[in-house]
């Protein structure tokens, strides 16, 4: 049984001991005041908040989209454990209380379904951990589960993250990107196609999907990881994010569930609309690694890209008039726009699609783009679904064209 299972069993027995229920449930009769106050971290991650009580209080990035990911009685563990009982919220039952440099116009409340009225801190709801046994613990850090990564809260209203570190772990593709977290798991790392170098754009709702990989100090290199490779961009909220060759990173919520096994790579190659492009796995030189890219023909006969993972799209591909057959001329801001079509493995071709016709290009990255009939590919940022969005669009000293099944511009 792996560390990070074991870990959960451990909580989910913890979470029905009175013992750790009286250290981490309510401490505050009714209409009591509800002190949130702050201590030095024993972490080395500054002054984070603690409860009247001294227990360490903690926020949830899935909470960034709580209707899906969200630390609510509906988010259950595999074994049945609802989220709230191993994190317990902190209850508004009384007049909230700012101490010990707690800043006061950050503290609120807001009612969640199935719990009621849970206590804020600039907007993200504050929980305990029943695994912190006594006060000035901080075993909840960097602990992912429950689709999400938990961690301390800054005095500051960002989450204390400590030094992330760049590891590499086997997978289906080859050698990737992932991260240690806490009872000894690792999970994958992931970039997303729209990202700009060193500025990221996810951002709200989308980072409970899929949360940054935070630090608070330039990142430490694992075997085989470039340590100048490594860097780090301040989000819109003030948290610092590690980067690789520019490329921000992140964890996918779907890797994450309670005793989920290191190594998952749920988020390969996944097509995301609401995110404007596509989100890969990361070879060691900084390239992203898709696998093996299919290429199909669409009921209406156009060339596509199919979802390779639950929850991703099937998406109609382009050719671009700029381009030639080995070169492409759709780069920087473009290909943010018109992510190309890229592969790390040779193509394959899907039903309608003639295998003959497929190929691959080197980019001036070095990553490989899939061609068809000559034609290189790509995706259209506003349009990742099985429609014809980007059919005739002409922009950067080009036009945009769909292609038939016998790799025709349409």
């Amino acid at each position: 049984m792996g560390a990070v299972l074991a870990g959960v069993i451990a909580l989910v027995a913890l979470s029905g001991n009175p013992a750790v229920a009286a250290a981490t449930g309510p401490v505050n009769a009714a209409n009591a005041p509800v002190v949130v106050s702050a201590q030095q971290s024993a972490l080395g991650v500054g002054r984070v908040l603690v409860n009247a009580r001294g227990a360490s209080l903690y926020v949830f990035s899935g909470d960034a989209l709580s209707s899906i990911t969200g630390c609510l009685p509906t988010n259950m563990s595999t074994m049945g454990a609802p989220c709230t009982s191993i994190w317990r919220p902190v209850m508004a039952t009384g007049p909230l209380v700012a101490a010990d440099g707690v800043l006061s116009r950050g503290l609120g409340h807001m009612t969640r379904p199935g719990i009621g009225s849970q206590v804020t801190y600039f907007g993200q709801p504050l929980y305990t951990f029943v695994f912190d046994l006594a006060a000035g613990q901080e075993s909840g850090e960097n602990v992912t589960s429950f689709m999400g990564f938990w961690r301390l809260t800054s005095v500051a209203g960002i989450p204390a993250a400590d030094r992330a570190a760049v590891h590499l772990e086997g997978s289906a593709n080859g050698l990737v990107l992932d991260t240690p977290t806490a009872f000894g798991a690792t999970r994958t790392l992931y970039h997303l196609s729209f990202d700009l170098p060193n500025m990221s754009t996810c951002t709200g709702p989308c980072t409970g999907i899929w949360p940054p990989l935070l630090t608070n100090q330039m990142p430490a290199a694992g075997l085989g990881v470039s340590v100048t490779g490594l860097g780090m961009l301040r989000r819109g909220d003030g948290s610092m994010q590690v980067t690789y060759f520019g490329k921000p990173l992140y964890l996918f919520a779907f890797d994450l569930g309670a005793g989920q096994p290191s190594g998952q790579t749920n988020g390969n190659n996944f097509i995301d609309p609401p995110a404007f492009g596509v989100w890969d796995t990361i070879s060691p030189n900084g390239l992203v690694n898709p696998g093996a890219i299919t290429v199909q023909a669409e009921a209406g006969g156009l060339l596509s890209t199919p979802a390779t993972t639950s929850g991703g799209t099937t998406a109609t591909v382009y050719a671009f008039t700029g381009d030639t057959a080995t070169m492409s001329d759709c780069r920087g801001l473009c290909a943010k726009f018109w992510p190309p079509l890229l592969t790390s493995r040779p193509p394959v071709a899907g039903a309608g699609a003639t295998a003959g016709l497929l190929g691959t290009i080197m980019r001036a990255d070095g990553s490989l783009q899939v061609t068809y009939n000559g034609h290189p590919l790509y995706l259209f940022s506003d349009g990742l679904n099985p429609s014809t969005a980007g059919e005739g669009v002409s922009a950067f000293a080009g036009r945009f064209q769909t292609l038939t099944a016998a790799g025709v511009p349409h």
